[in-house]
């Protein structure tokens, strides 16, 4: 099934409202403003969202330290608020710095209604946050017409399964 363009800022924003009742349902924002400031990013902060995705960085001044980032892990796995828990254990991935952010990663799953989301979380210092932060503006300052062909894609991607990302498609 394809959708129109002016259906697709609709269920966009349904995915946006539907990742909104989550945040909201599991306090998950309040549970890790205990860490660092919380930034929303992607998708859910362009109001962008194709399906159950949720990007974000707890951003702090210093860089977090491993240690640290087993300990919030710890910590969120104890609430018991989502399906699944992982970490990323690949700390000397070639791709930090450029296609993923210098920091470390937490993902969490959860299902609701028979969807699969999943929370990416990166635990990043203020420095990193902002060298990633350059396309800001421009994602702002996106027209309706760029928007809908945003989503388009996205819908595309999605129904054919392909392996591009969001930001690929920006």
């Amino acid at each position: 099934m394809t959708i129109k363009n002016s259906d697709t800022l609709i269920v966009s924003s349904r995915w946006k409202q539907k990742a909104d009742n989550l945040l909201a349902k599991t306090d998950f924002v309040a549970d890790l403003s205990r860490y660092g400031t919380v930034h929303f990013t992607g998708a859910y902060k362009y109001n962008l969202m194709m399906h159950g995705d949720i990007d974000l960085s707890v951003v702090r001044e210093r860089p977090f330290t491993t240690e640290e980032v087993f300990n919030i892990f710890k910590d969120l796995y104890f609430k018991g608020k989502f399906r699944s828990y992982f970490i990323g254990g690949d700390w000397d991935d070639p791709r930090k710095g450029r296609e993923f952010p210098e920091g470390y990663y937490v993902g969490l799953k959860e299902k609701i209604d028979g969807e699969r989301w999943k929370i990416d979380v990166w635990f990043v210092s203020e420095k990193e946050y902002e060298k990633r932060s350059t396309d800001e503006r421009r994602m702002n300052n996106l027209t309706h017409e760029e928007r809908a062909l945003v989503l388009s894609c996205k819908e595309h991607r999605n129904n054919h399964k392909l392996s591009i990302t969001g930001q690929e498609i920006y």
